[in-house]
């Protein structure tokens, strides 16, 4: 039997993700296909936009057989730990056979080849990694450098690319792990990942999608809507104000001002510069995203800066997987596969959002998701207790 995986956010899932779900399916002529998808909080160190079960529907009814969630700590951390936390959770499942992942180039081998050296870094290169580094280039600028010095005659072009990257990190990490994972790749199409434009591609970014929604002020357009397959599910959504990082501002500032000075530094992500940064320009906060931009130096990207105070928002220390795997929804039609998970996974297969196995820093930081979104959309409160299972 072959179970193929998919690692993604789909915030919000869109035509794009449609066609990757599609061209895996048939690339790998899998019997089943499994998510693994953030849940409420991103890897660009934000709340998600929309909710995790909203996304986990689009994505079975997208042609998903079942859905996982790659838990906080994970999902937020940095491209390495990202995609090291991912491929580690599909191989605990003990059923999945290959690995689908997009990519600007959509072709495999010279992304493996890239994969192959960072995975095993020999020491010319390390030592040329050590001294970019030390030259105060920031560590993507350091790494490339580092190769080219090290193999002029290496593909570093395509670390320009954005899903590129996550496609190195995971062939890296199915290296570092030996896990026995088939990958394949679909090569994207439409607008580059971090196009903010929507008029420009027939194929919009979720990033162009969500620039437009802030836009429009949580009001869909057409053009918005012509994006989104199996829109209805977003209707809740339409009309409200978007979710952003800004609406945990309060909360963000208040967490900084309580946690001690020495403390900044056990948050995953945060170095003794950074610590002091946020220290020195505590009584200059204004708004999470403010923050951040005020806190970012040529050597410390926004995205970066972002993820270490969504880091310390949440308590994340580690980046390390926690010790089960959760299921956000499944098709009915994919009851089989739930029994060999259960049956092949090294970690327990939590079913129930009630289950008191999940481990209370992700129960904690869905209730303080669920509770930011339900005073920004006025809308009741949903207890995680209360959930039942998605089925479809």
């Amino acid at each position: 039997m072959k179970i193929a995986g998919i690692i993604a956010e789909y915030n919000p899932f869109h035509q794009g993700h449609a066609f990757h779900l599609r061209k895996a399916r048939r690339l790998t002529r899998a019997d089943y296909m499994v998510v693994l998808m953030s849940g409420n909080y991103v890897q660009r160190g934000a709340p998600a936009m929309f909710d995790k079960y909203t996304r986990a529907k689009a994505a079975l009814l997208g042609g998903a057989d079942l859905v996982l969630e790659l838990p906080p700590a994970s999902a937020t951390a940095s491209a390495e730990f990202f995609a090291s936390g991912a491929v580690r959770l599909l191989a605990d499942t003990g059923a999945i056979t290959d690995l689908c992942f997009g990519s600007e180039c959509g072709v495999l081998a010279p992304l493996d080849t890239l994969a192959r050296i960072f995975a095993e870094e020999p020491e010319p290169y390390r030592k040329l990694l050590r001294e970019a580094l030390r030259l105060g280039k920031s560590y993507p600028q350091a790494r490339a450098w580092a190769l080219q010095k090290y193999n002029g005659q290496l593909p570093i072009e395509l670390l320009q690319g954005p899903n590129n990257l996550l496609a190195i990190e995971y062939l890296k990490a199915l290296r570092r792990l030996s896990v026995p994972i088939r990958s394949h790749t679909v090569q994207r199409e439409g607008a580059p990942y971090h196009e903010q434009q929507l008029e420009r591609q027939e194929t919009a970014s979720a990033t162009g999608i969500r620039q437009a929604i802030l836009k429009s002020r949580g009001v869909f357009t057409d053009r918005i809507r012509e994006q989104l397959p199996f829109r209805e599910i977003y209707e809740e959504y339409a009309g409200c104000p978007p979710m952003t990082e800004d609406a945990f501002s309060l909360l963000l500032l208040e967490r900084l001002r309580r946690v001690p000075d020495e403390s900044f530094r056990k948050y995953s992500g945060v170095t003794d510069d950074l610590s002091n940064r946020i220290r020195n320009c505590l009584d200059d906060f204004q708004s999470f995203s403010q923050f951040t931009d005020l806190l970012k130096t040529r050597n410390l990207t926004r995205t970066a800066v972002s993820r270490a105070l969504l880091h310390i928002l949440l308590g994340i220390t580690s980046c390390e997987p926690p010790d089960c795997l959760r299921v956000l929804g499944f098709r009915k039609e994919a009851a089989p596969l739930l029994k060999l998970l259960s049956a092949r996974a090294s970690l327990p297969l939590i079913t129930s959002p009630a289950d008191e196995r999940i481990p209370q820093n992700w129960r904690c930081a869905d209730r303080l998701y669920e509770s930011v979104r339900s005073l920004l959309h006025q809308k009741p409160y949903v207890n995680e207790h209360r959930r039942k299972m998605l089925v479809l």
